[in-house]
């Protein structure tokens, strides 16, 4: 089988910089794009350079709760992910997409940036958020109960009623998706094949975890998805990075000495704090006096952060744990013994960027496009660190480039594009072959609908936009919107001579306040100086009853001032509010609506086509291959495409 020129090339520079450090690939789910890197020791040996790839389940991290706001009498809830009611939610451990699926939300800020007002549209209505804001065709895993707990501890039989449920979605889902009978036929058998599978799996598996039930699970996914025999070590990360007195001096612990050492403590926790400087990741304060970026998981206590004191260990679990100190920890090998004493097995693992420090050390992740956005921040984590005089042994990442789309050009399916898909690509019903030819171009069209929709911010630019985008019914409506616009500005041009009067009003009535107001002054200033000795001339008395009738003439121009306001005011009123008037309102109105929910739907199915595409391209779910092509073109398709390349973790990337 012919491969990219890219794998030669990559793998030969691989041996050169990482001699034989294996592979590693490490997912928190077997059920995404994890089981695809189990054809790597396969192009890696056709190319002529073998390699030891170890894949892993990563059990060390929390597994998803429910997000606040939330409720069910159920230990475990599958969940879609929205900007409303699930806004942030995170399920990397029991994740599911089906086919065309993706993890991305269309999240507020987007509709923004493309002009549409959503919460007007929703008029209060959480669940209208809720269906715009949805990532089509993703399910993820929450427990209900509000105790955090690693995937590693989570009970199988607790988690695998909706974990199963939740997989027959995904699979029935994505066999909908074809639209031959024979072809729907075909992939409802390879999913049965894979529940019988995941049953047989079940009972064979002596582990008592989520997390253990995919280690056995693991190698039989690495089969179903490429067709070939796994050859991958299989492991967990808690295996991985056990921690303990004859484990302590192993290279995937070396980067934590640097925290401990007196010598580079303190330059190690500076760096780290300003790689992570601007970020979402939290800087040590935050964790308490002595804290390091590493965290031990004790079971039946669960993960927290380590803090290190002259006279105490501290673990910031749950509930926090305190070991007194003899004297202070200063080396792995004073650790590795304090805790194992303390806590028996234990596992020691960075937090997010120092993990990757940790096990680049000794290894050399395999990461798909875009995977792991903690990449940048642990590069420039190393180059501070060799700033101030540490120099960091890493092995680079070699990153994986699928092209699954482009791989269906090797395929005879055809596919019922979900609703969202269907006016980007202009049909219902496409062929793989389609897909692959217009995927990349269907995206770029997409970006400039977003672009228009972006720029149409006033409704007479909205309803043009829609007609050049959509046609259709968009043309007439905007030829009535242009008839219904020009109808009330001939309105306003007849109520314009109304409005310029009733400013004259306004200006006359401002005239006699201030006239009035001058009045009474004078007034009161005459009365105090002939008033005083209390026997006024008659002049003054005439001169008194001068200003009495002046104010009582401003009173009299006042009123009449205001009749004439209210008058005019009545004309204007009837001719806004003649029965022509209103209905041509009423109308105007329900176009702009109508035109605002084209443009959320249009917005919508543009950041769904495109962000879904763009991630499932580089990470599919590698179960999709079997059920769609059970022949096995589509996997040989993206086997044949497969790219390579070298990211290094010390410097620029390239």
């Amino acid at each position: 089988m012919p491969l990219h020129p890219s794998v030669a090339d990559t793998l030969q520079t691989l041996a050169a910089e990482a001699g034989a450090a294996p592979l590693l690939a490490l997912g928190q789910t077997v059920f995404w794009d994890e089981p695809l890197k189990a054809l790597l020791p396969s192009v890696a040996e056709e190319a002529g350079f073998p390699i030891r790839l170890i894949a892993g389940v990563h059990d060390t991290d929390y597994f998803a709760k429910l997000p606040g706001g939330l409720a069910s009498n159920k230990q475990y809830v599958a969940l879609p992910k929205n900007d409303g009611s699930t806004k942030g939610f995170w399920s990397a451990a029991a994740e599911f997409s089906a086919m065309f699926g993706g993890e991305t939300p269309v999240t507020r800020e987007a509709y923004s940036d493309a002009g549409v007002f959503l919460e007007k549209l929703a008029k209060g209505d959480p669940e209208f958020v809720d269906r715009a804001t949805e990532a089509y065709g993703w399910r993820g895993i929450a427990a209900t109960d509000s105790t955090p707990r690693v995937a590693g501890e989570i009970p199988l039989s607790a988690v695998f009623p909706c974990l199963n449920e939740t997989l027959r979605w995904a699979l029935e889902t994505t066999v909908s998706s074809l639209c031959d009978g024979t072809q729907q036929h075909e992939g409802r058998a390879e999913a049965a094949r894979l529940q019988q599978i995941v049953c047989e799996t079940l009972d064979g598996c002596h582990g008592r975890t989520l997390s253990t039930f995919y280690e056995c699970l693991l190698p039989q996914m690495h089969k179903f998805a490429t067709g070939e025999e796994c050859v991958a070590e299989i492991t967990r990360t808690f295996k991985l990075l056990r921690f303990a007195r004859d484990s302590w001096h192993l290279p995937r612990f070396e980067f934590v000495s640097i925290f401990l050492d007196p010598a580079t403590a303190e330059a190690a926790k500076g760096a780290y704090d300003e790689a992570v400087r601007g970020t979402e990741v939290y800087q040590l304060a935050r964790f308490g006096t002595g804290a390091i970026p590493f965290d031990l998981v004790i079971p039946g206590v669960g993960r927290g952060t380590i803090r290190l004191t002259p006279k105490f260990l501290i673990v910031m679990t749950p509930q926090p744990v305190f070991v007194a100190l003899n004297s202070p920890i200063e080396s792995l090998e004073e650790l590795a013994a304090v805790v194992e004493r303390r806590f028996g097995e234990v596992a020691l693992i960075g937090k997010a960027i120092t993990l990757i420090s940790m096990l680049s050390r000794e290894f050399v992740f395999a990461f798909h496009e875009h995977a792991s956005m903690y990449v940048s921040h642990t590069r420039r984590l190393h180059d501070i660190l060799l700033r101030s005089g540490i120099r960091v042994k890493s092995n680079p990442i070699l990153r994986i480039h699928l092209h699954a789309w482009d791989a269906l050009e090797a395929t005879d399916r055809w596919f019922q594009l979900p609703e969202e898909m269907r006016r980007p690509f202009g049909s219902e019903q496409v062929s793989g072959k389609t897909i692959a030819r217009s995927w990349k171009t269907v995206i770029e069209q997409q970006q400039q609908n977003l672009d228009r929709m972006r720029d149409a911010r006033r409704p007479r630019q909205l309803v043009q936009t829609l007609a050049r985008i959509k046609g259709g019914r968009w043309e007439p409506l905007g030829e009535e919107y242009e008839k219904l616009s020009a109808q009330l500005q001939a309105l306003r041009t007849r109520t314009r001579d109304i409005g310029q009067q009733i400013a004259g009003v306004y200006e006359q009535l401002r005239s006699i306040k201030a006239d009035w107001q001058q009045l009474e002054r004078e007034k009161g200033d005459h009365f105090r100086r002939t008033h005083a000795s209390g026997q006024p001339s008659l002049d003054d008395v005439k001169a008194r009853a001068e200003f009495t009738e002046r104010i009582r003439e401003l009173r009299l121009q006042r009123k009449a001032a205001r009749a004439r306001l209210a008058d005019l005011r009545a004309q204007i009123a009837r001719e806004f509010q003649c029965e022509s008037a209103i209905a041509a309102r009423e109308r105007r109105r329900e176009i702009v609506r109508e035109a605002e929910m084209a443009r959320l739907r249009v917005v919508r199915d543009a950041l769904i086509t495109i962000r879904a595409l763009e991630q499932s391209n580089v990470r599919p779910s590698a179960w999709w291959m079997p059920l769609v092509t059970p022949d096995g073109s589509w996997i040989r398709g993206i086997k044949e495409r497969m790219e390579l390349r070298l990211e290094p973790l010390v410097g620029e990337a390239t």
